[in-house]
């Protein structure tokens, strides 16, 4: 199990490798598919839902500044996972536009 505390927002690794997250959800740092705010912990995913049928192993919450928040995961195998602001091209993906999911 793994806890990741970000400004506004907690992501957690539970048993069997379920990824939840809960509070502000600007930019999808979350990663539930929204910007919403999440008042209380919200599954995110597993290995059977997503991570290429992997469990989460460890989880990270990164910031510049409170605006420009993002989340990583790495999987059992070693696979890394981002979401949030893209800003400066912080999540990797090649671009610098936001992701909402992972």
């Amino acid at each position: 199990m793994a806890v990741a505390c970000g400004e506004g927002f907690t992501a957690m690794v539970m048993e069997k490798g379920n990824l939840w997250s809960f509070g502000k959800g600007e930019d999808g740092r979350l990663g539930l598919g929204s910007d919403a705010d999440q008042l209380l912990p919200a599954f995110v995913g597993g290995a059977d839902e997503m991570f290429d049928g992997e469990a989460v192993v460890t989880v990270a919450a990164g910031f510049e500044a409170a605006e420009f928040m993002h989340t990583a995961c790495v999987t059992a195998k070693g696979t890394l996972w981002t979401w949030g602001n893209g800003q400066n091209g912080r999540l990797g993906h090649g671009d610098r536009e936001p992701r909402q999911r992972p």
